[in-house]
């Protein structure tokens, strides 16, 4: 699972520079091959211009387990982000990860909050519990600070400032495909952008375990 994100790292040209002023709106709406909304989709907007504007700290960030689940099934962060990862479930959980981008191990006791993580390098982390098998989630660290996540409308938003981007695409049942007509975009204007996977997207949220109390 690892090796699948197409991000690309910013690129700081010598062209007109952008200010908070010039910032216009880009919606994303994201559908399966069946025309039924996906959520969870991340869309990355790395810009290809020299982006004049301060951007705060990253925000720390949470990685919950909640009915031997995460939650969220999906988190997306800025690179540089610290992540706690609580226990919110009355049982064991040991949260661990192989890939590339973060390689960790974390025994939470019942209800137990660790130390939080820092998450500096860019690429998707798989997450998942040695004690239940089933519990599977992704954490999506970008590069670039301009990014979404969908919601159960398969909907989301990102403020931009106005320029040329290259756009990314990431969902966890559709990891290898690239949904644009064009991997760049000119965004100067609000606008709409509409994307039709090849993939069937089954709806992962509920999961029922089925294996009892452990």
């Amino acid at each position: 699972m690892i090796n699948r994100m197409l991000y690309i790292g910013l690129i700081w040209l010598t062209i007109p520079v952008s200010t908070l002023a010039d910032n216009v709106t880009a919606t994303v709406t994201v559908t399966d091959a069946n025309q039924l909304p996906v959520k969870n989709a991340v869309v990355i907007f790395t810009p290809l211009f020299e982006v004049n504007q301060a951007l705060p700290k990253a925000k720390p960030a949470i990685m919950n387990q909640i009915n031997k689940q995460f939650v969220p099934h999906v988190l997306v962060v800025p690179r540089n982000t610290e992540i706690t990862f609580p226990n919110a479930d009355n049982v064991f959980h040991h949260v661990y990860s192989f890939s590339p981008a973060k390689q960790f191990e974390l025994k939470l006791y019942k209800e137990f909050t660790a130390e939080p993580l820092f998450f500096e390098q860019p690429g998707i982390v798989d997450i998942g519990c040695n004690i239940h098998d089933w519990m599977l989630g992704y954490i999506v660290v970008s590069e670039s600070p301009y990014f979404l996540k969908t919601d159960d409308t398969g909907s989301a938003s990102v403020a931009l400032p106005k320029g040329q981007y290259r756009l990314s695409f990431w969902h966890p049942q559709a990891a290898n495909e690239m949904p644009f007509t064009q991997p760049e975009m000119e965004i100067t204007d609000s606008k709409s952008i509409v994307l039709t996977l090849q993939n069937t997207i089954s709806n992962d949220s509920g999961f029922n375990d089925g294996f009892g109390e452990y």
